[in-house]
């Protein structure tokens, strides 16, 4: 018995080997399915048949109004804590091209985030490739929008495919409006920083103050802010090599008031004009807090730029995609390595009226009086109003 149990499964055995694609066995056909060809496409794969490395996680988007629809256009890669920049391996038609078939096709749906919380829903219609002037050459789509009640006047979007966009905790989202303690904290902690670089001042804080974000912050009761503040600049592309940009975002603590979490100074005058300001904050990598998407105007470029906080770094800023720099692969360390980097310095008389410990978050209007920063002779600023 054994013996012939033996030899028939050699039989078997030869006659798949020669090639058969089926096997009868009692009655029931056996289908033998050969695995794919190495380097085909599905979504999740690294790598196409062109060669070109796709991303296989999810992507964030940014979405802006534009006539009756909108244009979508890739951000990166969500990596843990940080933003992958989306690069080709060998060609950016090739890359735009697998790109648009996997992730930007006819039809796909994305879901719209503003201010933290669900907007609304992107239906893409169409994409292409842009040409050699655009740099980084992203794919661009255009589609419509379908928005939520409340959503309708805003103009741009973070944005996720809707199979892998994240529920948002109430906790952490809703629109926040910029308070009177922020309004006069701003400028106070500004101009700690300017002083501690020996920066000209503005002549005008309110004028120089280009946006006031605040954003909200899981377990604290009060919310964030960032802030950018300009000198001889405004807040879009323009040839300037003069003047500067003060970014920073400020945290509560406790009943004291506000300390700076995450600074960055750009004079133009040795590296260029970067002048950045919050297009919106989410939770994009589901790990309970907030993360802040900035675009950077340049010269004569804009580019994505991040800020968050991962594990016990801190705030730190996440993600860089400029065209005349190597994007970075991992997140890069604090742009300012100076004390207060993570607490603002005592600046002397005109803002001694401010505890060492913070400063007061909604002082009285006799309070901001006795706090308001005093200004040195400078230039005027150019800087847009202040927009929230």
């Amino acid at each position: 018995m054994r013996r012939r149990l033996l030899g028939w499964l050699a039989a078997l055995s030869l006659t798949v080997s020669a090639g058969c694609d089926n096997v009868q066995w009692g009655g029931a056909d056996v289908a033998i399915v050969p695995p794919p060809p190495k380097g085909t496409t599905a979504t999740g794969t690294a790598v196409t048949l062109e060669g070109e490395r796709i991303p296989n996680g999810p992507i964030l988007y940014y979405v802006r109004l534009v006539g009756n629809g909108g244009t979508i256009v890739p951000i990166g890669e969500i990596a843990g804590d940080s933003l992958r920049p989306l690069r080709p391996t060998r060609s950016w038609e090739n890359f735009g091209e697998r790109f648009i078939a996997e992730f930007l096709r006819h039809g796909t749906e994305f879901a719209l985030y503003h201010n933290g919380m669900r907007a609304g829903t992107y239906v893409v219609q169409g994409a292409s490739v842009p040409d050699a002037s655009v740099c980084p050459r992203l794919p661009v789509g255009t589609g419509s929008l379908e928005l939520r009640s409340g959503a309708d006047s805003a103009t741009e979007f973070l944005a996720l495919a809707k199979t892998q966009a994240p529920e948002v905790r109430n906790a952490i989202g809703g629109p926040i409006q910029p308070t009177r303690g922020m309004q006069v904290v701003g400028p106070i902690l500004a101009e700690r920083m300017l002083r501690a670089r020996r920066a000209p001042l503005p002549g005008n804080w309110q004028r120089a103050m280009a946006q006031l974000k605040p954003f909200p912050l899981a377990g604290a009761a009060d919310p964030g802010f960032a802030a950018t503040f300009l000198v001889d600049d405004t807040l879009g592309p323009g040839f300037d090599d003069v003047g500067y940009s003060l970014f920073f975002v400020a945290i509560p603590q406790g009943q004291v008031g506000y300390d700076t979490a995450f600074v960055a100074f750009h004079p133009y005058e040795r590296g260029g004009k970067a002048a950045p300001r919050v297009v919106d904050y989410l939770d994009w990598n589901r790990d309970g807090q907030v993360e802040l998407l900035l675009q950077v105007f340049g010269t004569n470029q804009t580019w994505f730029e991040a800020v968050g906080q991962s594990g016990t770094r801190g705030w730190h800023r996440i993600f860089r995609d400029r065209c005349d720099a190597a994007p970075p692969t991992t997140p890069e360390p604090r742009p300012v390595a100076t004390p207060e980097a993570g607490r603002a310095e005592p600046a002397g008389p005109p803002t001694e009226a401010a505890p060492t410990g913070g400063t007061p978050a909604g002082g009285s209007p006799a309070t901001a009086k006795q706090a308001a920063p005093q200004t040195r002779a400078a230039p005027q600023g150019r800087a847009a109003p202040a927009a929230g």
